[in-house]
């Protein structure tokens, strides 16, 4: 499956979470699951290396624009965008939910269809791309390049508590 898509994602917290929904069948409607279960680092980190809800941190609130590419990026774009990050998510049911980091106060199960990507089934390998945050106009939205390629298995993936992009 070839993917193509953009979404602007408004954020008003430190940062996004990354899950298709199965990972959060298990958060009551208007749970702050932020205090109850998201709220320790190593369980923040143990969620990424399990691909489930993947949280990460982009260090400051603002207008994102997130465009999802197939594949790994070409070697040459590191050295473009400064800011780099590996994941790995586990994909159910064709959906790939992304997500405010600040969602998770008040739990609604309900992904906006904005905020929504159909993908195949199975693991994925995501590359984060960025250039570095920088002071200035608050109101212009930041990029942020996201690449997935399909695995067969969940990918060996180290963190140090909760990945950071910035």
């Amino acid at each position: 499956m070839r993917i193509e898509k953009s979404m602007e994602l408004e954020i008003a917290g430190p940062g996004f979470i990354i899950y298709s929904p199965f990972a959060a069948a298990g958060i009551a409607e208007g749970e702050d699951y932020l205090e109850t279960g998201f709220e320790n680092p190593s369980e923040v980190e143990r969620q990424a290396l399990e691909g489930l809800i993947v949280g990460v941190s982009t260090g400051s609130p603002g207008m994102f624009v997130l465009t999802f590419r197939s594949g790994y990026p070409p070697p040459d774009m590191r050295d473009v965008y400064g800011c780099a990050l590996r994941l790995g998510v586990a994909v159910k049911d064709r959906s790939l939910c992304i997500r405010d980091l600040f969602d998770l106060i008040d739990w609604s199960p309900a992904c906006p269809a904005h905020q929504r990507l159909e993908l195949d089934d199975g693991f994925y390998h995501i590359t984060l791309l960025s250039k570095a945050l920088s002071p200035g106009d608050p109101s212009s939205a930041h990029e942020i390049l996201v690449y997935l390629q399909t695995l067969n298995e969940m990918p060996a993936l180290r963190y140090n508590g909760v990945p950071t992009l910035f």
